[in-house]
């Protein structure tokens, strides 16, 4: 829970994406919009950390303890406000958080995350599950874990009153307008290719093209580009994975490199008219269109740059629908839920925050 309480403060990744040219954002209250908005085309993720049936496993014969701190039974260290011990991180109404804590969590969570960003997380659950011990005292602290408090009291603030029908049409008018948003339903083709190439230029294609160095060295290049196509379509890689391992592998071709490029592609309009989408050279574009997924060029495409050995990884189909579709309606609130409650929870916490006695030690990871 800690780790999900972090998350929520530092900007999560989160759900899976629904489409990989979706961007995560976040906005402000007023506009609700959007960390992972449209990303989440599954059920969000729950905000309680147990199933019942996993409660259920922790009651029964499991005597209630009784804990250091008065109102607080999984409460093992107390602390004192003003009187700080050396190993003590933070101390929320007279419950310590030990650094032993803090050690016990970090290794679930994603590499690089601030040391404050976790403290945080576990004073933002210890302040969740005190409130949640004032007005859930009964059946739930049979448990001695008070995460399964904070997944409670999280549940019944928050999943349980926050849903779709809560987002207004301005915020459904506010997401819209966000470009990355709107294109996850009105948009062309997007085309995702794995290019294994051999790069002579950087930069502006115009000043490559030009280039009497650029040019001399994508002619010089070719005999090599034939042979990496060559040797790809002998035996075509199944998967982007294997299409990196092979080419790396392989010593003729050091000097080539593997990406992962997309680019959108609006099928009624010509190459000239192709404005406001990312968009490759146009000798890469035509050659990818002719692809279908999972095919490779059998000729190298040569491009300002050099030359390119592509295999069409995905295409998904033009969409153009708009919020007049109930279906896409429905879908864009729904998908703004969990960056609603992403709100609604850290306004609880800063209201409970207010009438805590909170006091955060961060010495240990300030000193060099």
């Amino acid at each position: 829970m800690a780790e999900k309480l972090a998350l929520w403060r530092i900007g999560r990744h989160l759900p899976a994406n629904r489409e990989r040219s979706l961007l995560l954002l976040r906005q402000s209250l007023s506009m609700v919009v959007v960390l992972g908005l449209l990303a989440c085309t599954g059920k969000p993720t729950t905000l309680q950390d147990k199933s019942m049936s996993a409660v259920t496993s922790y009651v029964g014969d499991i005597k209630l303890p009784v804990g250091v701190v008065p109102g607080h039974p999984w409460a093992t260290r107390a602390c004192k406000p003003g009187q700080r011990e050396a190993d003590v991180l933070a101390c929320v109404d007279g419950v310590a958080i030990p650094r032993s804590r803090f050690d016990a969590v970090q290794p679930t969570y994603p590499a690089g995350t601030p040391p404050r960003a976790i403290v945080q997380a576990l004073v933002d659950e210890e302040i969740l599950a005190h409130a949640a011990a004032k007005t859930l005292w009964g059946d739930w602290l049979q448990e001695p874990l008070h995460r399964l408090l904070v997944g409670r009291l999280l549940q019944d603030q928050m999943e349980a009153k926050l849903g779709p029908d809560q987002i207004s049409p301005d915020d459904v008018k506010a997401a819209w307008a966000v470009k990355q948003v709107r294109h996850s339903y009105d948009r062309p083709e997007i085309y995702t290719v794995t290019d294994a190439q051999l790069i002579c230029c950087t930069g502006d294609f115009r000043q490559c093209s030009e280039a009497e160095s650029a040019v001399k060295c994508v002619n010089e290049m070719e005999p090599t580009a034939r042979a990496l196509a060559a040797y790809l379509n002998e035996n075509p890689p199944q998967t982007v994975q294997e299409m990196h391992g092979r080419v790396g592998a392989d010593p003729r071709f050091a000097k080539a490199a593997v990406v992962e490029v997309s680019f959108f592609w609006e099928p009624t309009k010509s190459y000239a008219e192709q404005k406001g989408y990312t968009l490759m050279v146009e000798s890469f574009t035509q050659a990818t269109l002719k692809l279908k997924p999972g095919e490779i060029t059998r000729e190298p495409v040569r491009s300002p740059f050099g030359w390119h050995v592509i295999r069409l990884d995905t295409y998904v189909p033009a969409s153009h629908k708009g919020l007049e579709d109930p279906a896409i309606l429905a879908d864009l609130k729904k998908n703004l839920v969990p960056a609603l409650r992403d709100q609604k929870v850290q306004k609880l916490i800063s209201d409970l925050a207010k009438a805590s006695d909170v006091q955060v030690y961060l010495t240990p990871f300030d000193s060099p």
